[in-house]
């Protein structure tokens, strides 16, 4: 089942630490585009309680929804980062001057994102080094177990997106 889109997303690299003064040159330069900023909870325990704390799920990207096409956006977004010291440079598939994320891989975003800008953490079922989310928005995602955190209550796993490897950490009640 494929989704139809009717505007695009594109992904920016900024300079992690620096996104705030990026989401500010990028809303300049686009003006009325959406620029999502997503965050992620993470659980920790500390004194023996487990508290939430919010953090950037991707530091170092901003992602952006518009309905300008790929060459306007590759355009406008090359000369944004050339008048920004935080903005590196709008990402593109490799070899390729394909910048509009896929379909696929927008599904895996919306569904991470579940209409906030914030997600929820995640929780798992483990099978040895095998996991299979169960809950939260990495639900259906299959993966290794590359590291465990018990006083963390968090698991670290890798799953493969936007053309590169992932390690989100997988907290657990």
């Amino acid at each position: 089942m494929s989704i139809e889109y009717s505007d695009n997303m594109y992904v920016f690299w900024t300079k992690t630490g620096r996104e705030e003064q990026a989401l500010k040159q990028i809303d300049i330069a686009f003006g009325n585009e959406v620029v999502w900023q997503f965050e992620v909870e993470r659980l920790f325990r500390k004194e023996g309680k487990v508290l939430k704390l919010t953090k950037f799920a991707f530091p170092g990207y901003i992602f952006i929804t518009s309905e300008i096409g790929n060459n306007e956006f590759i355009y406008r977004a090359r000369e944004c980062a050339r008048q920004s010291m935080s903005i590196l440079k709008p990402l593109r598939y490799n070899g390729t001057f394909q910048a509009a994320m896929r379909e696929d891989e927008r599904a895996i975003i919306d569904r991470l994102w579940q209409g906030k800008n914030c997600i929820e953490a995640s929780t798992g079922f483990f099978k040895g080094d095998y996991v299979v989310i169960t809950d939260g928005p990495f639900i259906g995602q299959e993966s290794i177990i590359k590291e465990i955190h018990p006083r963390k209550l968090q698991a670290i796993i890798e799953i493969e997106m936007m053309g590169r490897t992932i390690a989100p950490k997988l907290d657990w009640k």
